[in-house]
């Protein structure tokens, strides 16, 4: 029987490498061929494009535009949707989300009057609320790699599962899902590269056919790497040989063994409904593509100042709203390789649109509230004792509310069983990590420090960290008894730049037993929060080094800001974090223990990765919230 192909090529003119006087080459070098390798050859493919790069081919090579209809009009080939911009949607607020891609959609059908069917998962960054956003702006089906969504579940799925295409679940709604397959699409590319010869690829192929599948996602990646080179890296395949010539070959030799179809048609005559997956867990409740290198971190804190340039994002959009420019600021390919004229360029615009403002906080008479006890600074006020660690950086020990121990602080030593669990977990902990500087941490005795009434029944300790010659800290905690809250703001000044991560004020909770119904929940780029349920068995790690190139394995969204951790009904700790002051890259770890868990929050500043890069910014910000 004769199988069904397909293929979707990612149009990108955002592209992180590829300088802005150099678009009309890759038009010509990369859009136009593929053009005319659908119509030599009757080829059925699939094309997603932003609407940033449709404006962007409109104003350079209209004549495209000219082809394409006639393409679309003939049923070769089916426009894909994306989004105005590629951007990270688990970590990105709601509204910018929701704008991206009803921008998108006018844009798609002001210049080619199509309205797609199916939207690609940007950078293939998956969360359970873009299924909701997806649907509701009208999307029928999403485009998402099997791969790591396998591996996440490769202990209850099936393998069958990828042979076609199946329900994803939501958190209100289903969508059907057609899958993208990162092994599939980087063997297209090592053949069209000449780095194995097409034998050897349609081996794989038919491999992959005898193996069960019924519709195979032959291609599904970047448009521009085939007879272009963007210059990423330095292992980029060299450019010797028409590359379009020979994808035309392997493509007629594939055709022997079935027919391509355009990703509609595949959804429409192979959509298997009585498979519905949840692609997340509780550990991993964001998906991102390809290996492991591509950890969350590498559009929320790495680049050349991801968390810089999110928080400029950030405050733009609170200052000034939405518009076309700060979603093409918020692309992801300003997080990656950007070239430093592009990223010149968006630092510029968006700090000379940006409105500042600052507070005045006065000095207001101070109250001898505030006493010491060996190492402790105790507060105790109006039912609340709040318990200081003087000795290692001002970290926050202790919190009670009327004889009430709340849930975060400090794990103390010898509180938990594991060797693994053998040390004092803090909260409000700075740490800096590099081959360079090694791990160097602010727990040091603090010797001076300011204690003053700001406003009534609002309170602050501050202090100054000196640490180690590579960075000098400015820490303040602002008791807030009328709204009830706890505030830590940490200013941290490096005098190097670090080749590392810098994680600011890590959040500790305090040990929770294993048979409680324990969960966290927080909004991952959607409009509602995500609720994970979190198992004993479930082992978080999302701050844990994968190698010596990448400082974290993943990470969560809370893109509104909001971090909820509770047991049955009730919330135990709630966090605010203020992304007017900092955008910074949330972490979790949760490790069992004998018979309770450790869970912290780790703040990621920046991280490290092959995208990181030299910046001349040298000051870092964090600023959150607990509720008491």
């Amino acid at each position: 029987m004769n199988k069904i192909f397909y293929k979707i090529y990612h149009g990108n003119l955002a592209f992180s490498a590829i300088e802005e006087e150099s678009l009309s080459e890759v038009i010509d070098k990369t859009y136009f061929p593929l053009l005319e390798l659908i119509k030599r050859n009757n080829l059925k493919v699939g094309l997603e494009l932003s609407g940033y790069s449709l404006e962007k081919i409109q104003e350079l090579r209209p004549k495209w535009i000219e082809q394409f209809k006639k393409l679309y009009n003939n049923g070769l080939i089916e426009l894909i949707g994306s989004g105005y911009m590629q951007i990270i949607g688990p970590i990105t607020p709601y509204e910018i989300n929701l704008e991206n891609q009803r921008l998108g959609l006018q844009v798609y059908k002001d210049i080619l009057d199509v309205t797609p069917q199916i939207a690609y998962i940007n950078e293939q960054a998956f969360s359970l609320s873009l299924v909701d956003l997806y649907s509701n702006v009208g999307y029928k089906a999403i485009a998402m790699e099997w791969n790591n969504a396998y591996s996440n579940h490769k202990n209850n799925w099936k393998r069958k599962y990828s042979f076609n295409p199946v329900i994803a679940k939501g958190l209100n709604k289903d969508i059907p899902i057609i899958w993208t397959d990162t092994i599939l699409f980087q063997q297209f590319q090592r053949m069209a590269h000449n780095e194995i010869d097409i034998s050897e690829y349609i081996d794989i192929i038919k491999h992959h056919l005898d193996f069960g599948y019924n519709a195979l996602p032959i291609y599904s990646s970047d448009l521009e790497i085939f007879n272009y080179r963007p210059g990423r890296f330095e292992t980029e395949a060299i450019l010797n040989h028409n590359e379009w010539d020979k994808i035309e070959i392997a493509m007629n030799k594939i055709k022997r063994y079935g027919n391509f179809y355009l990703p509609t048609e595949v959804l429409n005559n192979k959509l298997d409904k009585n498979i519905i997956l949840d692609l997340t867990i509780t550990s991993n409740p964001i998906l991102v593509k390809k290996q492991t290198k591509y950890s969350l971190s590498r559009w929320a804190a790495c680049g050349r100042g991801a968390n810089y340039i999110n928080t400029l994002c950030y405050n733009y959009f609170i200052h000034n709203g939405i518009d076309k420019k700060l979603l093409q600021y918020w692309g992801s390919d300003y997080r990656t390789h950007i070239t430093i004229k592009k990223w010149n360029k968006a630092i510029n615009f968006l700090t000379n649109k940006i409105i500042s403002s600052s507070t005045n906080n006065k000095n207001i008479n101070n109250d001898i509230i505030l006493k010491k006890e060996n190492n402790k600074l105790i507060f105790e006020k109006d039912g609340y004792i709040i318990i200081f660690n003087k000795s290692k950086g001002l970290t926050l020990d202790k919190v009670y509310k009327n004889n009430k121990k709340l849930q975060f602080g400090t794990v103390k030593h010898g509180n938990l069983d594991y060797i693994s669990h053998g040390a004092d977990f803090y909260t409000g902990t700075t740490i800096i990590e590099s081959v360079e500087t090694k791990k160097i941490s602010d727990l040091y005795e603090i010797k001076d420090y300011s204690f003053n009434k700001i406003d009534i029944n609002k309170y602050k300790i501050s202090t100054i960290i000196d640490m180690k010659d590579i960075a000098v800290e400015e820490k303040s905690w602002i008791i807030d008894l009328e709204n009830q809250s706890i505030t830590l703001n940490i200013k941290l000044i490096t005098k190097k730049f670090i080749q590392g991560s810098i994680r600011l004020g890590t959040l500790t909770l305090l040990s929770q037993k294993k048979d409680s119904n324990f969960w966290y929940e927080c909004k991952n780029g959607g409009n509602n929060y995500e609720r994970f349920y979190i198992n004993y068995t479930d082992i978080i790690e999302h701050s844990q080094a994968k190698s010596l190139i990448q400082s974290s394995s993943n990470g969560i969204g809370v893109t509104d800001g909001i971090l909820r951790f509770g047991i049955n009904d009730n919330i135990i700790c709630e966090l605010k974090i203020n992304q007017k002051v900092s955008y910074p890259f949330i972490m979790l770890q949760n490790s069992c223990d004998y018979n309770k868990y450790l869970t912290r929050v780790h703040f990621g500043i920046q991280e490290f990765d092959d995208t990181l890069k030299y910046t001349k910014n040298k000051e870092f910000k964090l600023n959150y919230t607990i509720k008491i």
